[in-house]
């Protein structure tokens, strides 16, 4: 009776492997598009966020590859490749924070060189002023 038993209990534990792999099998694309749609909505935030942080004046080329990269993303997704929209989204979100530093960089540079004006201008007067 053992021999029995114990021949259930292999073919039940082989059963049982088999159908979790078949279900985690077919949960697995459902799972990347999943991902794969949430890195795209990250990457849209990133755009939207490096847009309004002044990227789209002072970083227009960065700014722009981001859109590209996202624009691929979308069509990616479109198509279920959802390995290489999940790829392209996290590329445009690198390059939507490249933007959006690089924008915020050319600001910080424009203000000191106002202030460097200023500060010769003030110069300028002292020395004016001591003669």
């Amino acid at each position: 009776m053992d021999g029995k038993k114990r021949k259930t209990q292999q073919v039940f534990v082989v059963v049982t492997v088999i159908g979790l792999l078949f279900a985690v099998g077919c949960a697995a694309p459902k799972t990347t598009a999943q991902l794969s749609g949430e890195k795209i909505f990250r990457a849209d935030k990133a755009f939207s966020d490096a847009k309004d942080g002044n990227a789209s004046l002072n970083a227009k080329e960065a700014l722009a590859v981001a859109e590209g990269k996202l624009a691929n993303a979308k069509a990616a997704f479109g198509k279920q490749n959802f390995d290489e929209a999940a790829n392209l989204a996290e590329q445009a979100v690198v390059d939507a924070d490249y933007a959006q530093a690089k924008a915020t960089t050319q600001k910080s540079l424009n203000i000191a060189e106002e202030r460097r004006k200023n500060n010769d201008v003030l110069r300028q007067e002292i020395r004016q002023m001591s003669y």
